[in-house]
C-alpha cells in the first residue's frame, strides 16, 4: 500500500538563522526541537547584534554576524513567534554565500545596548 501524503504545509520547512540562545549549547536551544541543524553561517555585512534584556538581538548594522542555520517545519514557526516574543519580528535575511533565510530581528533597531561583536556569546563577556 502506497503512503498517503496529507498536505505540502506539513512537509514544508524553512531555514533559520539562529544567532543567539537558540544555537547549539545554549540556554534555549530545546526551543528547535524537531529542526535539524544544517551548518555553521554568517549574515552578509548588513547587520549588527544588540544586548535586549540579557539575550542578544539582530538589527540593521554593517557587521557580518555568526550563527548557526536549521531546517525547521513550518507547522513549528508559530510557536517559536511566541517563544521570541513581541520584541522579535520574523524577517528574511541574506547571508554572507548570498543564501537567504530567515532570522529573529528586534522589532526596535535601538533597543537595548549595542554589543560589541558579531558573535554571542563571545569571550569578552559571561551569561553568569
Amino acid at each position: 500500500m502506497k503512503a498517503q501524503r496529507t498536505g505540502a504545509a506539513e512537509d514544508a520547512s524553512i531555514v533559520l538563522f539562529v544567532y543567539g540562545s537558540l544555537k547549539r549549547g545554549q540556554a534555549n536551544h530545546s526551543e528547535l526541537r524537531g529542526a535539524r541543524f544544517l551548518r555553521a553561517a554568517r549574515t552578509e555585512r548588513a547587520f549588527a547584534l544588540r544586548e535586549l534584556a540579557g539575550f542578544p538581538a539582530l538589527v540593521p548594522g554593517e557587521a557580518s554576524v555568526s550563527g548557526e542555520l536549521y531546517a525547521v517545519a513550518s507547522a513549528d514557526l508559530p510557536l517559536l513567534d511566541e517563544f521570541e516574543g513581541e520584541a522579535y519580528l520574523r524577517r528574511p535575511v541574506q547571508l554572507a554565500d548570498g543564501e537567504m533565510a530567515i532570522a529573529y530581528l528586534a522589532r526596535s533597531p535601538r533597543a537595548g545596548a549595542p554589543w560589541p561583536g558579531d558573535e554571542w556569546p563571545d569571550a569578552g563577556h559571561s551569561d553568569d
